[in-house]
């Protein structure tokens, strides 16, 4: 099966109609204030070492798991998050463009905006409305994927998959040394107050 377009409304109703040009005007709006304030990169990070300084923020600020023999970690979206609140004049978000109940899928997109430097990354991705789960069957322990079949599960699934690429768009954005400062600040406060060693 592959995927198809969703159709093109025929007609535009008067509630789209004023949500589209509230839409444009508030892009507008965000791109002229981004414009006359503009970004303190001293004051940005100011701000970024004072957050990341903080063990609560450093204790959210990496994901750290198993993949077969080797640790896999780097920066959660709550860091990615805050770096980009530290930074100024951005924005992010993730959209479901498009659910099939039928094929068991969504479309999404997740996004990041420099508003002042009009850049903006994207990426579109479609999530299956299923899990990776581990059962074990005769002794023996497999991988099997179960069907999500409740709104709460499969809302559950497309914000954690989004988020994961949310991160992404934002910390593409951003300048390596902003983030590669943050992360070092981070790992210090963890240390600092007796967090995860591994990281």
């Amino acid at each position: 099966d592959t995927l198809q377009p969703a159709p093109a409304p025929t007609w535009v109703g008067q509630a789209t109609a004023v949500e589209q040009a509230r839409a444009v005007a508030e892009v507008a709006a965000a791109v002229q204030v981004a414009k006359i304030f503009r970004r303190d990169i001293t004051a940005a990070q100011a701000d970024m070492r004072r957050a990341c300084s903080r063990f609560a923020m450093a204790d959210r600020a990496f994901y750290n798991f198993r993949r077969g023999s080797k640790n896999v970690n780097g920066p959660t979206v709550y860091l990615a998050r805050e770096l980009g609140r530290c930074f100024g004049n951005m924005q992010w978000g993730i959209v479901e463009l498009r659910r099939d109940e039928a094929g068991g899928i969504s479309e999404m997109q997740a996004f990041a905006w420099d508003v002042e430097n009009n850049s903006r990354q994207s990426t579109t991705f479609v999530v299956p409305h299923a899990r990776d789960i581990t059962v074990t069957v005769d002794g023996e322990t497999e991988n099997q994927i179960k069907p999500l079949s409740t709104l709460r599960d499969v809302y559950e699934n497309n914000a954690n998959q989004g988020a994961r690429r949310q991160r992404e768009m934002i910390l593409g954005l951003l300048p390596q040394w902003f983030v590669d400062e943050a992360v070092e600040l981070c790992r210090k406060a963890l240390r600092k107050g007796e967090g995860d060693k591994s990281l």
